[in-house]
């Protein structure tokens, strides 16, 4: 019987591994590090239509 590595999460802030089952996810589901608190939530989309009239895209 072959032995899995379980899958581990990789803080880009401090650079600490843990096993993902050990990791706690804010209340979007989005992931938290338990050391430093950094939170892996997507980016905010750059949105031009500000920059846009309201009729550009018609």
């Amino acid at each position: 019987m072959s032995t899995e590595n379980a899958a581990t999460f990789d803080c880009p802030e401090c650079d600490v591994s843990a096993p993902s089952t050990s990791v706690p996810y804010d209340s979007l589901g989005y992931v938290v590090c338990p050391v430093c608190g950094y939170a892996a939530t997507p980016a905010p989309e750059r949105s031009s239509s500000a920059e846009r009239s309201p009729s550009a895209g018609d």
